[in-house]
């Protein structure tokens, strides 16, 4: 408990030494539970009410992650998103998220009606992907993208890793070079 002795006599009563004690109190408290915005250093029964507070509980990607890393990182970008959202970036950086590569092309790329778009989204090296992510894209696209705009149109490619064909070639050329010295 902090010193007493050092409270002046003239404001020493029962409010002041209660006071005193609470802030000895709040003195012990640990500093790594009150500092809840360091995502990574929080505890893990913190990350639900962090997702509600930053608004990433539905489609904006708290539904869709996978463990806890995830859900970590959707909350440490979830003020960039939001402060984006409504661009085609907010849009591929949200498909990207997901493990997927992402390319939005606009209205006027592609000679289409105004204020719309196009996603195409390849899904990389054959790898595994689960079904509620492509299920749920429809979803984040709308949740990312302007309100006036209107996706026209989803692609899903797959690209293949590479299938380990070798192609060699050689040649072979024979003769007798001599050569002398000059003199």
């Amino acid at each position: 408990m902090a010193d007493q002795r050092l409270i002046p006599a003239g404001i020493r009563d029962v409010s002041t030494l209660a006071m005193n004690a609470l802030i000895d109190r709040l003195g012990r408290v640990p500093l790594d539970q009150l500092l809840i915005y360091l995502v990574d250093n929080v505890s893990a029964s913190a990350l639900p009410h962090l997702a509600e507070q930053f608004s990433v509980t539905g489609y904006d990607g708290w539904a869709l992650a996978q463990g806890e890393t995830d859900r970590r990182n959707i909350i440490k970008r979830a003020i960039a998103l939001h402060r984006r959202k409504g661009t085609l970036w907010a849009v591929r950086t949200a498909i990207e998220s997901l493990g997927f590569a992402a390319d939005v092309t606009e209205w006027f790329d592609y000679g289409g009606d105004p204020y719309r778009f196009r996603v195409a989204i390849a899904i990389l090296d054959g790898a595994a992907t689960p079904a509620s992510y492509l299920t749920s894209i429809p979803g984040i696209i709308d949740e990312y993208k302007s309100f006036r705009s209107k996706c026209d149109a989803v692609s899903i490619t797959v690209a293949q890793p590479a299938c380990g064909v070798y192609i060699a070639s050689a040649s072979v050329v024979g003769g007798i070079i001599t050569t002398q010295p000059q003199p």
